[in-house]
């Protein structure tokens, strides 16, 4: 999630362990905590790319590290929060703070971590985008009136909102994931595993992924609450698999590491590649939820395989996609 969700997620969680006299100091210490977990994004390497991608949201996510990372925090602002707080008392707001990041990245589709080192498993439920207005705004300002009134039923009201979003957007995910079946079954399309995941910054589109062990098909999903279910197929392309590649040279080690990252959903995108690179893309996303076109993916030279994949991430929205995506989003589509 993007940094200022996670500080009000982490600042509405220490609430509840605060006096109402305590609650604008308790909402800080929750928040900073909130966004501690995403100091992993400075682990990197101007060598290796991949190196990113693999610890974020790896071991500073994982529950079993909750207790250190919290403390650490608590640490940091023991000087400042002495005079306001028993340590025990502020390393319980910062303990909240903290697991409330990986707990909220969970929901998220792209995942995290959440049981390193003992399952290297990124654990995604596909619930919400990584930036959602919709909800994180309210949240923002619950928090913010919370904290300057001191207010506990406006806190409450904030965790009200917070768990009720999320579980409508759980039923969305749900109702994307039947409608994604019925399609597959309607076209007879064989499913060796399915994945649908909202689209940016909403809970009403969904990219949805259908893998029948030959080829990767998509399709987008309009989901709304008492409407009629949409959907738009996107075409189905050939999985690319790492294993093509020897695994003991530099290329193919990286190939398998990135297909590790991206769940085995990577694809060959051949408009991407150049100068005798390809580009290989993680289908899982796009702007468009339609779209084939992939926001990241990795180049490399198969000609080089002492080489290093890299890491891209050609983001670079087209009005065409920007508008489908409105289009399919405010259902202005034809059928």
């Amino acid at each position: 999630m993007d940094p200022v969700t996670h500080a009000v997620f982490g600042g509405l969680w220490a609430l509840p362990a605060a006096r109402r006299q305590r609650m604008r100091q308790a909402a800080v210490a929750g928040a900073l905590s909130g966004v501690a977990a995403d100091a992993d994004i400075f682990i990197r390497s101007s060598e290796d790319s991949l190196l990113y991608i693999e610890f974020h949201r790896q071991f500073t996510h994982a529950l079993v590290f909750v207790p250190i990372g919290s403390l650490v925090v608590a640490l940091l602002l023991w000087p400042v929060f002495r005079r306001w707080a028993s340590f025990g008392r502020l390393y319980l707001w910062c303990f909240l703070g903290y697991l409330a990041h990986p707990l909220l990245d969970a929901a998220t589709s792209y995942g995290t971590h959440l049981f390193w080192p003992f399952a290297d498993t990124r654990v995604a439920l596909n619930w919400v985008s990584v930036i959602d207005p919709l909800y994180s705004l309210p949240l923002l300002l619950l928090l913010v009136a919370a904290a300057w009134r001191r207010s506990v039923n406006l806190a409450a009201l904030g965790l009200f909102w917070m768990v009720l979003y999320m579980g409508l957007a759980a039923v969305q995910n749900l109702r994307a994931e039947q409608a994604l079946v019925a399609w597959a079954e309607q076209e007879n399309v064989s499913i060796e595993r399915a994945v649908a995941k909202p689209a940016f910054a909403n809970i009403i589109l969904w990219r949805a992924l259908v893998d029948d062990g030959q080829r990767f098909h998509l399709v987008a999903i309009r989901n709304l609450p008492g409407s009629p279910v949409r959907i738009w197929p996107g075409g189905s392309v050939e999985p690319f698999s790492a294993h093509s590649f020897d695994p003991d040279t530099r290329l193919g080690s990286d190939l398998q590491r990135f297909e590790h990252f991206s769940s085995h959903w990577l694809f060959r995108f051949p408009d991407y590649d150049e100068d005798g690179e390809w580009f290989v893309g993680d289908i899982r996303y796009a702007i468009d939820p339609a779209s084939l076109r992939p926001l990241w993916g990795v180049r490399f030279d198969p000609e080089d395989p002492d080489s290093h994949a890299r890491y891209t991430t050609p983001r670079r929205v087209t009005e065409s996609e920007r508008e489908l995506f409105l289009d399919r989003l405010l259902d202005r589509l034809a059928d």
